[in-house]
């Protein structure tokens, strides 16, 4: 590559970067506020061209990692750096390293998005292909992301057991700041997967809400057993 070449590929990469700054809150705000609006708006976006396509947001997949990296450093802050240096020594080796973390938990957190498109499309009678997968699977990056980081720090809270958080005058343990974290995150997102299985398949409300309670339940047990087996090898 000559050298204007490397320049202009320094300068794609710093305006992408520094435009973030931008971008980035624009598309968690929009997520978490009009969630159904940007599930709708990933898939018409992909057929649009290559270099068209989410110029006035980030990414999906993108946009979910960025989100579970800031949620790893919230988690750390509430934890603090003694807990974290414990559950860096308890961790299998190769999660030790912050860039294994980092891709390992975006990965967890991506099979929500998985299972979910792949029912989609099943319920669709629609062949899994990579073609197929991409448009619901980019759909539901969106709403991951919050659902990710808001599951990322009622876990924080609940595992910290060294002191209580003091909230409007009264101190709480962590377990009651994290269990109704957790529990209005499920909420928001089973009503979201459960308004978009009703508009992708046109079914009634009842089964639709069916159909995402079991699909995120399965996105449980899968998420689990993979952490299970994980913790088992640290």
């Amino acid at each position: 590559m000559d050298f204007m070449g490397l320049l202009r590929s320094v300068e794609d990469i710093l305006f992408e970067i520094v435009s973030w700054l931008y971008f980035y809150p624009r598309t968690f705000l929009l997520s978490l506020f009009r969630p159904q609006r940007m599930m709708a708006y990933a898939d018409d976006e992909l057929d649009d061209r290559p270099q068209a396509r989410y110029e006035s947001t980030i990414n999906p997949p993108v946009f979910l990692m960025i989100t579970i990296a800031m949620a790893s450093s919230v988690s750390d802050f509430i934890l603090g750096p003694e807990a974290v240096a414990q559950a860096l020594k308890d961790s299998p080796e190769f999660l030790r390293d912050w860039k294994n973390d980092l891709m390992f938990t975006a990965f967890i957190f991506s099979i929500y998005p998985l299972l979910l498109s792949i029912d989609l499309l099943r319920h669709r009678k629609i062949a899994i292909d990579r073609t197929s997968l991409r448009p619901p699977f980019y759909s539901q990056c969106f709403v991951a992301a919050p659902f990710g980081l808001a599951n990322y720090v009622a876990l924080a809270f609940m595992s910290d057991d060294t002191y209580e958080y003091e909230i409007l005058g009264a101190f709480y343990d962590g377990v009651y700041i994290g269990f109704p974290i957790f529990l209005l995150t499920l909420a928001w997102y089973t009503v979201q997967q459960a308004r978009w299985f009703r508009r992708e398949l046109g079914t009634s409300l009842v089964k639709s809400s069916w159909i995402a309670a079991f699909a995120i339940f399965k996105g449980f047990f899968v998420t689990s057993s993979i952490l299970l087996l994980i913790e088992g090898a640290g």
